[in-house]
């Protein structure tokens, strides 16, 4: 059955055929929209001037559709919501994940994604602060491990009261102001601890990024499960979708764990920071950058009712997001064609069942902005 053909012709002149973006920016950000038709939308600068939107085709069909925003307004209505985020986010001076999450944030705490969205965005800021001053501290007490002098009967850092660590820090930064200015070594720290946070100093840590690791960990392992309980015909989508979830965890947990690796001498860290801040910030959104748009997906797993599951496959299968040739650069194999291998089970799945369509009318199915609310609310 063919969808709805009033939208997908619409649609095709702005269809591209297969999406194989060289970068992680021309893949785009995730855009956490609340209009049911623009679910999984990314956006990306345009070629000329000005920012475009990457939309998964609808029909569930090979390609993506790249179009202006003003466009929008041949298919859909945009939510007031989207329309505020989309004015602020093409006011960025930079596009990265973080200043994207963070112009979301801002508008939901203005209430545009409804009252508990915005409490979930207020909430979502206070633990951003903490958890950077949280990195920022154990920062400092790496530097004391790791600089200050044996046999000086002081207690373990990790053990002493937070005033005496700062006067433990700037004595260790006197005794070693040879190799670095000690005023300007506080200023790095706090700007690495601005760098570190979404990834925190250690695997354990309860920091954002491990925390959707965390939750794609446990998505996968449900939809296992789920799966080995269904028949044979029903499993491959699942399997599918769990190899494409484990590669992109693969390289992200392997990103994170290079990233702590920086702390490993605090010192080295220090002296080259202010030739090296660039390269290092930029190492420090690789994560970010992988798993974008991925929280998505488990929030659609997480509350897809019993009954829903298979059909919520389907449309997550439409939103798995590509690994650009970029990482190949980053971590020398192949992520881009053995990604691209998954999708292609997942294209070849998606041919018998198209994501949103219905099974009687083949009309594309609508889908409820409450539930794009609710993941705001999530994964604020």
């Amino acid at each position: 059955m063919t969808p709805a053909p009033d939208l997908d012709t619409l649609l095709q002149r702005y269809a591209t055929g297969r999406y194989r973006p060289a970068t992680f920016l021309e893949r785009g950000l995730a855009m956490p929209l609340t209009t049911p038709t623009l679910l999984g939308a990314r956006i990306r600068p345009a070629e000329r001037r000005g920012l475009e939107l990457v939309l998964p085709n609808p029909a569930g069909a090979e390609g993506v559709y790249i179009l202006p925003w003003s466009a929008l307004h041949d298919f859909c209505a945009p939510s007031l919501h989207d329309r505020m985020l989309w004015d602020r986010v093409a006011g960025l001076p930079l596009l990265s994940p973080g200043t994207v999450r963070e112009a979301a944030r801002r508008v939901a705490v203005d209430g545009y994604a409804g009252r508990a969205a915005s409490v979930a965005a207020k909430a979502a800021d206070r633990v951003r602060r903490e958890g950077t001053a949280r990195t920022q501290y154990g920062l400092l007490l790496l530097l004391l491990r790791q600089g200050e002098p044996p046999g000086l009967g002081l207690p373990p850092p990790d053990r002493d009261h937070p005033a005496s660590i700062q006067q433990r820090v700037r004595a260790v930064l006197r005794r070693r102001s040879g190799e670095v200015n000690p005023e300007r070594a506080l200023e790095i720290i706090e700007e690495a601890a601005t760098a570190l946070a979404g990834v925190g100093l250690d695997a354990g840590e309860d920091a954002p990024l491990p925390r959707v690791a965390r939750d794609l960990r446990a998505m996968t392992l449900s939809i296992a499960g789920w799966a080995s309980a269904r028949p044979p015909e029903d499993r491959p989508s699942a399997q599918l979708i769990v190899a494409a979830t484990e590669l992109t965890l693969r390289c992200a947990e392997r990103a994170m764990s290079e990233l702590r690796g920086l702390t490993a001498e605090m010192w080295a860290l220090l002296r080259r920071w202010d030739g090296d801040a660039d390269r290092i910030r930029a190492q420090a959104t690789r994560p970010d950058w992988l798993l974008d748009g991925w929280d998505a997906l488990a929030g659609l797993w997480q509350s897809a009712p019993p009954d829903a599951r298979l059909a919520t496959l389907a449309e997550m299968a439409l939103l798995v997001p590509v690994i650009p040739a970029e990482a190949r650069d980053w971590f020398g194999f192949d992520a881009e064609g053995e990604m691209e291998r998954h999708r292609g089970g997942l294209r070849t799945w998606r041919r018998t069942v198209l994501a949103r369509q219905d099974w009687v009318t083949g009309r594309l199915a609508t889908l409820p902005q409450e539930r794009n609310e609710m993941l705001r609310e999530a994964y604020a």
